[in-house]
């Protein structure tokens, strides 16, 4: 398996790229749309949603991505990189995202900055059900008990019903943690800074 990371110039792509590495999973870093040939893709992101979309646009990097996921092909979104994915966020005035998952971004309530860890468990199997987990073997562990890495200011409204989310915490229960929908997987927190729960993360999905 070899997983793609895109760079487009945001992104903390070295650090994801260890983090990835750290499962033995060779990885290579794109820069050009016409590069992108891995089974997995992954859209790191950090900044705002306005230069971020802009630079996809101008770039094609947003057609190249639309014709992975069509082809049916997996993309994991990470941080920015998962907001974009939605219809929408109200950052930057209004900003049209990628459209692969039914929802918005917006402001976090009280409009703070969500800079800390947080508690994250789940069980394997309640994310089997999206088509992302069909291909690998989320059966190796069962239970996933952690404590991952927020820092962001805007947070993504699910407004799929069979989509399997995860919120951020209690206090940021509107907002999607860890958002899985086909063969999509979006991660709010940073999970190549989130340490041994990062690393268990990414030995699951991969």
């Amino acid at each position: 398996m070899r997983v793609d990371i895109l760079d487009i110039g945001s992104g903390n792509i070295r650090s994801v790229k260890n983090w990835i590495e750290k499962a033995h999973v060779s990885t290579r870093i794109v820069a050009q749309p016409d590069d992108i040939r891995s089974e997995i893709l992954v859209l790191p992101g950090v900044g705002s949603a306005g230069s971020y979309m802009q630079r996809m646009k101008t770039g094609h990097y947003d057609e190249a991505v639309k014709e992975h996921v069509k082809s049916g092909h997996r993309l994991i979104g990470i941080c920015l990189g998962f907001q974009i994915m939605m219809d929408y966020s109200e950052e930057d005035g209004h900003v049209e995202g990628l459209g692969f998952l039914e929802g918005h971004v917006e402001r976090l309530a009280g409009r703070v900055s969500h800079n800390e860890w947080e508690p994250l468990s789940f069980r394997c199997q309640e994310m089997s059900a999206q088509s992302f987990g069909s291909t690998h073997n989320l059966t190796h562990k069962r239970i996933f008990n952690g404590r991952v890495f927020y820092n962001h200011e805007y947070g993504v409204v699910n407004k799929s019903q069979s989509a399997f989310s995860l919120p951020v915490s209690s206090t940021f229960s509107k907002y999607s943690g860890l958002l899985v929908k086909d063969n999509i997987i979006g991660i709010q927190f940073h999970p190549e800074k989130s340490q041994i729960s990062g690393l268990n993360l990414i030995n699951m999905i991969l």
